[in-house]
């Protein structure tokens, strides 16, 4: 429902409030905000599209060198190349569960 993109949508924004991170900053918001966004562009009725949206922001991590926030923010970037952040990745692998369930 968009009730729930709605409420979705604002965890998102606590949470980089809260922590200080954005969405690029190598974190589980580069899957969250895509999945929100998803979300919104459907009133919160495509799920897979929300769960696809995360996995696609949390492969999107692999690439960044540099994790401005989160565990990852001290590793070199030669640790970081190539792996996807752990926590955009469990956001993922959350959202793909329940879009799976609601199928």
């Amino acid at each position: 429902s968009k009730d729930m993109a709605v409420a979705f949508r604002n965890g998102c924004e606590a949470v980089s409030f809260y922590g200080g991170a954005q969405e690029g900053s190598r974190t589980m918001l580069d899957a969250m905000f895509p999945a929100s966004a998803a979300m919104l562009a459907e009133d919160g009725a495509d799920i897979p599209a929300s769960a696809s949206a995360a996995q696609k922001g949390a492969d999107a991590t692999a690439a960044m060198t540099n994790a401005e926030a989160g565990r990852s923010n001290y590793l070199s970037e030669e640790v970081l190349m190539g792996t996807p952040d752990p926590g955009a990745v469990a956001v993922a692998l959350v959202l793909g569960t329940l879009a799976k369930a609601v199928a």
